[in-house]
């Protein structure tokens, strides 16, 4: 697996919390009530896949981690084979067949790690279309309040 595409990946999602609250600092812009209630409910996007793409990433790290440790153990098997010829027959078969299934781990873990990286890409590209359009605004405070409500009503934050 691409451990530092994972690693990289990984840096980068870890770092959507401090650019979502940079992002909601400094007043330029003023938007109306629709447009907050788009940037929050953006943010709460972002928020949900940003988490999901942090426990992928956990659990691939995990996996890679396991496959790892199976492979070395596959390999030492494989070795103390060779060096005694009284195991052949079915526990080399046994061996093989454990292989075979470990190989079929490695591929599939590998293309999921294949597409957490565009699924990374993706994110930090609506992440950076979030800070264009988010970043720097002002509202009134009526406006706030109201979407806030809004947003309570309908179980938000």
């Amino acid at each position: 697996m691409n451990k530092p595409l994972l690693h990289a990946a990984t840096l980068a999602v870890a770092a959507l919390s401090v650019t979502l609250a940079q992002a909601q600092t400094g007043a330029s812009r003023k938007v109306d009530r629709n447009e907050l209630r788009t940037c929050l409910d953006t943010a709460d996007s972002i928020k949900v896949r940003s988490d999901a793409l942090k426990a992928r990433s956990a659990q691939l790290n995990a996996l890679n981690e396991q496959l790892k440790t199976e492979g070395d153990e596959i390999k030492r098997e494989f070795e103390r084979q060779e060096r005694s010829s009284s195991m052949m027959g079915m526990s080399r078969d046994r061996l093989e067949r454990r292989k075979t299934a470990y190989d079929q781990k490695v591929a599939a873990a590998k293309a999921d790690s294949e597409q957490f990286g565009p699924d990374a890409e993706a994110l930090n590209k609506d992440l950076d279309a979030y800070n264009q359009r988010c970043g720097g605004i002002s509202y009134d405070a009526a406006d706030r309040e109201a979407v806030m409500k809004e947003r309570e009503a309908a179980g938000k934050k």
